[in-house]
């Protein structure tokens, strides 16, 4: 195989494993989003449990306020009952005591019960807490997994770079200006693999004089329809290219 092909397959390869990495890094915030879900949900639930249990304490407190407006007009009727000269006016103010003691029985139950319910989510509010905490604890667990994940996704970035610049060195600078424009254009792949007359870049049938040249690997050919740098790769043990030429001719005779 031509040198400089040779150069360019193996800089492909590390060009492919180094997208499939950066790939991966570029995965990692998604990743955290999935672990997040869990966290938001449980806090968004606590919330709501907060919110309620203001709502319940508010109402509580209004109705005391009620008591305590009951309990002075209470107060202040008893002490005027010593004031009345009539037995008329006296049942009068009898009957009103009567009427905000009645009213301020009736507030008393409706606190009461309020209490109670206060007491009862109140238990609900501490375990949304036990949950938010759990939940926290999980998603700090994942987030350091994450972190670790992608520090060694760099440091293979890092390796990998490291082993890209080895076959850069060797490759003729326009050989290599030539592959990083067809890399950046195609996606990513520049350099395929041919089989059965077929470019593997874009599923193209390849004319068979072209087919053989490129299997002899004398010099660098490309799709005539991707574009992308072709080659060959034989796998069959030491068989050289003028034998894997030689069988593609066999082929195209017994076709």
């Amino acid at each position: 195989m031509n040198e400089q092909l040779k150069i360019l397959v193996g800089l492909q390869k590390v060009d492919s494993s180094l997208l499939v990495v950066a790939e991966r890094i570029d995965s990692l915030p998604k990743k955290m989003e999935l672990y997040q879900t869990p966290l938001k949900e449980a806090a968004d639930l606590l919330e709501k449990a907060k919110k309620r249990s203001e709502i319940f304490t508010k109402k509580k407190k209004d109705k005391d306020l009620q008591l305590d407006e009951f309990q002075d007009k209470i107060e202040k009727l008893k002490s005027r009952s010593t004031e009345v000269k009539t037995n008329k006016e006296y049942e009068a103010n009898l009957k009103e005591i009567e009427t905000f003691e009645n009213n301020r029985y009736n507030i008393e139950d409706e606190v009461l019960n309020i209490m109670e319910e206060i007491d009862a989510f109140g238990n609900t509010l501490k375990e949304e807490e036990v949950k938010v905490k759990e939940a926290e604890k999980i998603f700090k667990q994942e987030v350091e997994k994450v972190e670790g994940e992608k520090k060694e996704l760099l440091s293979e970035i890092e390796a990998i770079k490291s082993k890209r610049s080895q076959y850069i060195d060797k490759l003729d600078p326009k050989t290599y200006d030539r592959y990083m424009k067809l890399l950046r254009k195609l996606g990513g792949l520049a350099v395929v693999e041919v089989e059965n007359e077929i470019c593997l870049g874009c599923n193209t049938n390849i004319p068979p004089q072209l087919y053989n040249d490129i299997i002899k690997g004398e010099d660098v050919y490309t799709c005539f329809f991707c574009n992308r740098l072709l080659y060959y790769k034989d796998d069959t043990p030491n068989s050289s290219p003028q034998e894997a030429s030689q069988a593609s001719n066999d082929r195209e005779e017994t076709e």
